[in-house]
Formats: structure tokens, C-alpha cells, sequence
């Protein structure tokens, strides 16, 4: 397949947008949210605070930016590594990809710390196939997968697992995604503060629970 080329004023604008938000989260390594000045990160990319503006109307639209584009990474490495229509294993292979991400400590928590405290859904941002590319230059085919929220993604595969026959049709959709976005979150808070194994480990184990309650079919392989 052609990769489909862009041109050089789209290429301009998505390298800014990408510059600007790589600049913000290099300061969400060390500082809060609530303390990360726009005028230094403008300073840092060399555009005026009112160009920051266009691309992110609030700073918490850059942090949506930010997740949504990860997760979009997240399915793109999970559906790589399960077969086509095993929904909970793609559940598990998404949860695996999280836990990697948790590596990079300082972001990750203070990214749950910033969701938790929104009055509101934050708003899906809008990601181009150009913004796309450069941020993930090596994943053929992330121009296909759609930016999400996470608790999207698995409300899709659970909705998928009742279709395919993985859970029983008595599984109530929104407790088991409850449940999931439970260990997505409180897992690795847990893990941080009271016990030296990994957040992988405790997030399988916490998945395999959840999967034997709802009585999931057992698969081969």
C-alpha cells in the first residue's frame, strides 16, 4: 500500500503540536500540572502562548492529546499480539501495554492524579493521520485505529466477548467495565505503595480473577 503524502503546511502544524506537547510532559516529570507554565513550554518551542492556544484551548487538552494518542499505541501493540476475535486476551495484552507505560513513573501517576480531579469527561482530541505518523513513524497502520478513551476500548472488546460467546450473556456490560477501569487505576497506586512486585503481575492476576467471576469461556493457547 502507497503511504498517502502530506504536505508541508499540514507536516508544519502537526511538528508543532507534537513539540509542544513533548515539551509539557518533559515538565510533567519533574512538576505538577498546576505548576507548568505555558509561557516557558512556548518559550522552549519558540511560538507565542497565543499558537499554544490554537492547538490546546485549555492545558487539559493537551493531556488528552497525550492519552488518547498513547492508547491508540497501547491497541495498536495488543492487537499484534493476539489472534483476531479473542477479545479478553486482547483485554489482558491492552493491560500488559499499560503496565509498560507505568515505567515511566513520574508521568503516569500524576496523569491518573490529573484525570481524577476533572468536574467534567475531558474532550476526545482530534488527531490527524499526519500527527499520527510523525508520532509513531514504525507503526504501520496507526492511521487506522481511532483516537479512544480507554474505558472505550475495553467497553468495545467486553461488548465484542458477549458477541463471540468469550463471556455469558448474563455479564452486565458496565459492571465488568467498572471493574476494569477499577484495576486500571487502583492497581497501580496499590502496587506503588505496598508491594515490590510489578503493576504486569498484579494486573494479570487481577484480570484472571475478574474473568473466572464472570464466568468467561476458557480458551486454548
Amino acid at each position: 500500500m502507497v503511504k498517502k503524502e502530506y504536505s508541508l503546511r499540514e507536516k508544519k502544524h502537526a511538528r508543532t503540536k507534537i513539540a509542544l506537547m513533548k515539551a509539557f510532559l518533559e515538565r510533567l516529570r519533574y512538576s505538577r500540572f498546576e505548576n507548568i507554565s505555558i509561557k516557558e513550554v512556548c518559550k522552549n518551542v519558540e511560538v507565542s502562548e497565543g499558537t499554544f492556544f490554537n492547538y490546546f484551548p485549555e492545558k487539559i487538552d493537551l493531556i488528552t492529546y497525550y492519552v488518547n494518542l498513547m492508547t491508540m499505541k497501547m491497541i495498536w501493540n495488543a492487537r499484534r499480539k493476539v489472534p483476531r476475535g479473542r477479545c479478553l486476551a486482547l483485554i489482558n495484552a491492552f493491560f500488559e501495554e499499560m503496565a509498560d507505560e507505568f515505567t515511566k513513573v513520574n508521568i503516569a501517576y500524576e496523569l491518573i492524579s490529573i484525570m481524577v480531579v476533572q468536574h467534567a469527561r475531558p474532550k476526545k482530541a482530534m488527531i490527524t493521520d499526519v500527527e499520527k505518523r510523525l508520532v509513531f513513524p514504525d507503526l504501520s497502520g496507526i492511521e487506522d485505529v481511532p483516537p479512544l478513551f480507554i474505558d472505550e476500548f475495553l467497553r468495545e472488546c467486553i461488548e465484542q466477548a458477549l458477541n463471540n460467546g468469550e463471556l455469558p450473556g448474563r455479564v452486565n456490560i458496565n459492571d465488568a467495565l467498572v471493574s476494569l477501569m477499577a484495576i486500571n487505576i487502583g492497581t497501580p497506586i496499590a502496587v506503588k505503595f505496598h508491594d515490590a512486585k510489578s503493576v504486569k503481575y498484579h494486573y494479570l492476576r487481577h484480570l484472571q480473577l475478574l474473568w473466572k467471576e464472570l464466568g468467561a469461556k476458557k480458551q486454548r493457547g
